[in-house]
């Protein structure tokens, strides 16, 4: 036999690490089956390596497709070999050999459901010697059949009587194998009855999982290895279950460390390892996707498989897209460098934002100048016009029906301006404008407050006169394209043969449906690429809902790293860990990495304390650069947390460093700045991440449940490291690096640099200090003399008691009104401050507790003088 495929199960780490320990002829034995699989690694094939060691004396029947191997020590081998497939289950003893059989009788390798090479246990047992220790009270309560799937038991219980399917449900874990088979025997077809046998007694050892993955194959959502193809067995993917012993080409780690060291960095980004490439050939019948850890590789695969379609296509377009536009910029280069000139031109390779723009403009000639970002009238960022618009300046009061939702949300200490904006964009992300009476009932998933009828009125009402300025002002963003579009779908007819989407995660529900009108069904029609643990952006996101159909066959997964070194890995790793969510495990695709899946060691990473985030971004700007002028070859980015990509656009220009915002090609440039989401999709021989600290990472003032994109963002940012990362922090760290010490070399980067001076550069600037250029004076305000309604927009204001936040905005209005010679409403905190000193009217204004709190305010408020960035 070929063996096409050599694998290996959970359990079999674990018996090789319990025979290394007994010494010995046992250590051997274990020697003995790591390194059939070392050599398996570097090439060799499983049937020649099988072929060296002896078969034992007697046959096995308890497992279908098995041959054991006699080991020394009197140890064996467990493996089963089925259709051009090796499976290793198990090394031990001889008596622990037998206890493993006796455990996974009926065991048989499939490819399930969702394209993942898997193992199913078709004839369990429910004997089981360590439950039977256990009291009956400590054994899982209640009716087994209510942990299987309810349609499965639907099948399964077709044609039973009342008390028949009272009997089956009646049972539990207290009760013995020999019941459970007594109550199942009234269903009449053998495969039926030995599939619910099976499927109970997997649960009464508390195997829902390995429940499920049985019903499976008895319904045919998965399939036992035996009735595939080769190309399909080639195509499975690895699982929880069953990991894959790779197989390759011996000079591959030679060309790897070549690459890794000397190699050019666009070199490095199309370098696929032998493993992946299976991602590139394989061809699906409809829509497929790949969902890949940070540092698995997906961007380059999905580069190599537009080559592969171009190439079969010839007359036809294929075309990747992304939302980043940077990142847009680096696929385009990797497509150029990579591709013949005749091929090229039939890949196109576009950011979301410009393709919408360029259907637009075909749909909408005369409204050429309002679909952009900077508005074609002021040269206004989108982000100081939204600023405008919020806050009801320039004489524009549309936002004002905002001010409940606003004072309800800085009650809860929520930044009410970022949050009502990405609520616009999750809104506008879920449903088309015709669409948004919806929002009033539907589930806002991973929004992390609930808001009644009333406030979602007030969303929509909101989101209505935004996109009304939008309009005015000749200004636009990403979601406002798609958005414009809707009305379109109809006319949109499909114009490329494939489509590849890269960072699919950060897709939403409207965007989707565009795509799948810009082509049409068929064989590799669509093809995403994604990871959920990196899904930065708050938005409804629905393939079903947009019309598009992905079976869970042609859903696969890379859970192996082979872009970052081992030490990096392990510190990501320690603090994604560390730091979950129940909002990030709920997802369907998330997955941890383990570190121990990396290709290659890296330096250790640090962690580094400065005096101030300005001189740590001096120390950090002297330490990358001495780096780089020893590896010319080599590339850097500087990540700063807290900060927005238009702050940073402009300390950038003060610097001189260029932006990781599509304006700069990654090839020409050394050294870049980027915020912590656009650093996704690269990689760099050395990352520092500065200004981790408590309060920014993860932002305070956010709602604790979607602080968990935060961390995601974080997590990214550091696995964009290759050789060395760095993290920075003045005062008090980020709660997220707690727990990471262990993975971490700590010191102040006055120690770790005695001999640099740090030239202060200061920090990005904040949105109003950009907003302001014009006008210095406007920075000097101090808080004190705001208005009520002014004061609400600022920080200080955000967790104020909402008794506080209605005196506020009722007493001190920015105008006067004085009752019988005695001020009741004012124009200026101050002005209030002063004539509560003084007048007992005025305090009666505020009442007793709204004037204590107020009073608080005040002394906290003392002598600030900047108002809120």
């Amino acid at each position: 036999m070929t063996a096409l495929m050599l694998s290996y199960s959970k359990d079999l780490p674990e018996s090789l690490t319990r025979l290394n320990k007994a010494g010995g002829q046992y250590k051997r034995a274990a020697i003995t089956v790591q390194s059939l699989m070392g050599k398996s690694t570097m090439g060799a094939l499983a049937s020649d390596l099988l072929s060296t060691l002896k078969t034992t004396n007697h046959g096995e029947s308890r497992i279908n497709k098995c041959v054991k191997y006699d080991l020394t020590g009197r140890c064996r081998l467990i493996t089963i070999q089925d259709n051009g497939c090796v499976h290793l289950c198990f090394a031990g003893t001889h008596d622990d050999a037998d206890k493993w059989l006796d455990k996974n009788r009926g065991l048989t390798l499939v490819r399930d459901k969702r394209g993942r090479a898997n193992v199913v246990q078709m004839r369990a047992s429910g004997d089981n010697p360590e439950q039977a220790q256990l009291g009956l009270a400590e054994l899982r309560v209640g009716p087994m059949l209510d942990r299987l799937p309810e349609e499965d038991v639907e099948v399964l219980l077709q044609d039973l009587n009342h008390r028949e399917i009272r009997a089956i449900g009646n049972l539990t874990a207290s009760d013995n194998e020999a019941e459970i088979q007594a109550a199942c025997q009234p269903v009449a077809d053998d495969e039926r009855r030995m599939a619910l046998e099976d499927a109970l007694l997997s649960v009464r050892l508390d195997k829902d999982e390995q429940a499920k993955a049985r019903l499976d194959a008895y319904l045919g959502r998965s399939l036992p290895v035996a009735e595939l193809s080769d190309e399909e067995i080639c195509a499975m993917v690895a699982s929880k279950q069953v990991q894959f012993a790779n197989s390759y080409d011996p000079n591959y780690q030679k060309v790897f460390d070549y690459i890794l060291d000397k190699g050019s960095y666009m070199e490095w980004m199309l370098f696929l390892h032998p493993d992946q490439q299976k991602f590139v050939d394989t061809r699906y019948s409809g829509v497929a996707k790949l969902s890949g850890v940070s540092g698995s590789g997906k961007t380059c695969i999905l580069v190599k498989r537009a080559l592969a379609l171009a190439l079969e296509s010839e007359h036809e377009t294929v075309l990747i897209l992304t939302l980043n536009r940077q990142l847009a910029k680096l696929i385009h280069e990797m497509v150029e460098s990579l591709c013949p000139d005749d091929v090229r031109q039939r890949i196109e390779v576009k950011p979301l934002f410009q393709l919408s723009q360029e259907l637009l403009h075909e749909f909408e000639p005369q409204n050429d100048k309002l679909y952009d970002d900077v508005t074609w009238k002021s040269q206004e960022h989108i982000d100081e016009i939204w600023r405008e618009f919020y806050r009801c300046e320039l004489n524009n009061n549309s936002a004002r029906i905002l001010e409940r939702l606003h004072d309800s949300l800085i009650a809860r200490n929520v930044d009410a301006e970022q949050y009502i904006r990405e609520e616009f964009d999750w809104l506008r992300s879920a449903l088309a404008p015709q669409e948004r009476k919806k929002y009033l009932s539907i589930e806002r998933k991973g929004r992390g407050y609930n808001l009644d009828k009333r406030h979602r009125h007030l969303v929509i009402d909101g989101l209505s006169a935004w996109e009304k300025k939008m309009e005015a002002i000749g200004i636009s963003d990403y979601l406002g394209l798609s958005t414009a579009l809707q009305k379109h779908l109809d006319k949109i007819e499909p114009r490329y043969r494939h489509i590849l989407v890269d960072e699919s995660q950060d897709f939403g529900t409207i965007e989707y449906r565009l795509i799948r009108h810009l082509v049409s069904k068929s064989g590799d029609d669509l093809f995403f690429c994604g990871d959920a643990a990196q899904q930065i952006s708050p938005k409804h996101a629905s393939f079903k809902a947009a019309g598009i159909d992905l079976p869970s066959v042609r859903s696969f997964k890379i859970s192996q790293n082979y872009r970052n070194g081992r030490e990096i890995l392990e510190a990501a790793y320690s603090i994604l860990e560390s730091n979950l969510s129940e909002q990030m495990l709920e997802s369907e695709d998330f997955e941890i990495l383990s570190p121990e899946h990396a290709n290659f060691s890296s330096s250790a990473p640090i962690m580094l304390e400065a005096q101030s985030p300005a001189i740590g971004f001096g120390h950090a700007l002297n330490y990358i650069n001495e780096e780089l002028d020893q590896h010319p070859s080599r590339k850097g980015c500087l990540v700063l947390c807290g900060y927005s990509l238009h702050q940073i656009q402009h300390f950038g220009r003060k610097v001189g460093l260029p932006v990781l915002d599509g304006t700069s090609s990654i090839g020409d440039k050394r050294l870049h700045l980027s915020d912590l989401e656009h650093s996704k999709g690269f990689e760099f021989d050395y990352v520092i991440i500065l200004n981790c600290v408590e309060g920014v990472l993860p932002d305070a003032f956010k709602p604790e449940a979607e602080q968990h994109r935060d961390l995601a963002r974080f997590y990214v940012a550091m696995t964009r490291a290759k050789h060395q990362l760095v993290i920075s922090y003045s005062g008090e760290r980020s709660s997220l690096l707690m727990a990471s010490d262990d993975h971490f070399l700590t010191d102040s980067w006055i120690n770790y640099l005695p001999c640099e001076k740090a030239e202060r550069h200061g920090m990005p600037p904040s949105l109003n200090a950009i907003r302001n250029q014009g006008d210095p004076g406007q920075l000097d305000k101090r808080m004190k003399s705001l208005s009520g309604p002014d004061f609400l927009y600022t920080r200080k204001a955000t967790g104020l008691p909402s008794l506080l936040i209605e005196k506020l905005r009722k007493v001190i209005p920015g105008r006067g009104r004085i009752i019988n010679g005695e001020r009741v409403e004012w124009e200026t905190i101050e002005m209030a401050e002063r004539d509560i000193g003084i007048s007992p009217r005025s305090r009666q204004a505020f009442g007793p507790e709204g004037l204590k709190q107020f009073k608080h305010l005040l002394d906290d408020l003392g002598g600030k003088r900047q108002v809120d960035d």
